[in-house]
């Protein structure tokens, strides 16, 4: 298979994978409580990391950056969001969810103007998240006018949770450059599976959790096909896609996400929903049209 063809059917797989996660954490969320879930899904992706690590001798660094960095990422990339995610799925349509997540790289284009010196916000990024917060508004005001307070803040809950992985990003951008990535996602998913585990003990009752073909088909898949081969090949194509084109997958993922909500999942959306999530979708293409273009000036020796 042409090199081309392999890059595409990468970024294909990993726009599906990644959109099609939303309803698989619907579906599971209907057998198994959330911090179990969320402990379950950790281990097994943590298993597959650590095989990784161990068959490509992938070297642990031993300095103290490294495992505060390892901590903030627990927190603020796998933790922390992927639980308020959970939750507020619950209350909120899973292709609505993924649309409110795609706040994230405006929430990245916002703090990285604080916290990296070398990527300062433009008036065009300013353009994109105004639009890009603009939709959100349209959306809540859906929201206000016919959802209940629960799900309201279901919705805030995921649009906090996208912020936060947005600040795990910036501490990778700023600290984790020279790391493997794989070891940045490897210990921070185990202290996780740890930390789940341990809330899943103290708070959830087991007594009423449905061991049936839906909970192992959607923890399996998020784990497997979700977590490790999306990131697996995602890295694989750092190798020779610029990482500002595999950001496309930022606003193409709730598009499927929304698809499968609405065709497979039978969620209802409203016209005000669409009008929203398409506001939202033209800012994120807004704030990072800009990369886009000096990508394609590199390519062309103008720059």
């Amino acid at each position: 298979m042409p090199l081309r063809l392999k890059i595409y059917l990468g970024f294909i797989i990993i726009c599906f994978f990644w959109g099609s996660s939303w309803a698989a954490v619907k579906i599971g969320l209907e057998s198994v409580p959330i911090f179990l879930s969320l402990g379950i899904r950790f281990s097994i992706a943590s298993v597959f990391l650590g095989l990784f690590i161990i068959v490509f001798r992938l070297r642990i660094p031993g300095d103290r950056i490294f495992w505060k960095l390892v901590l903030f990422l627990s927190i603020t990339s796998f933790a922390i969001p992927l639980v308020l995610i959970y939750r507020a799925q619950v209350q909120v349509n899973s292709g609505l969810a993924s649309v409110l997540f795609a706040t994230f790289p405006l929430w990245a284009a916002i703090l990285s103007h604080f916290f990296l010196p070398d990527e300062k916000i433009t008036i065009q990024r300013i353009a994109g998240v105004t639009i890009g917060f603009l939709g959100v508004v349209i959306i809540f005001n859906d929201g206000f006018s016919e959802m209940n307070n629960t799900t309201i803040l279901g919705m805030a809950a995921i649009i906090f949770g996208a912020f936060m992985q947005a600040a795990g990003l910036i501490a990778l951008r700023r600290y984790g450059k020279e790391i493997h990535p794989v070891l940045l996602i490897f210990w921070p998913v185990l202290l996780s599976s740890v930390i789940m585990f341990a809330f899943s003990m103290a708070t959830e009752d087991y007594s009423a959790i449905i061991i049936d073909a839906n909970a192992i088909g959607s923890i399996v898949y998020l784990s497997v096909f979700c977590t490790v081969i999306a990131f697996v090949i995602n890295f694989w194509l750092i190798k020779y896609v610029e990482a500002v084109i595999l950001s496309l997958s930022a606003f193409i993922t709730p598009v499927i996400a929304v698809m499968i909500g609405v065709n497979i999942m039978g969620e209802d959306f409203t016209s005000t929903i669409y009008l929203g999530s398409a506001v939202v979708l033209i800012g994120i293409v807004i704030a990072n049209v800009g990369a886009l273009v000096n990508v394609y000036r590199i390519r062309n020796g103008n720059n």
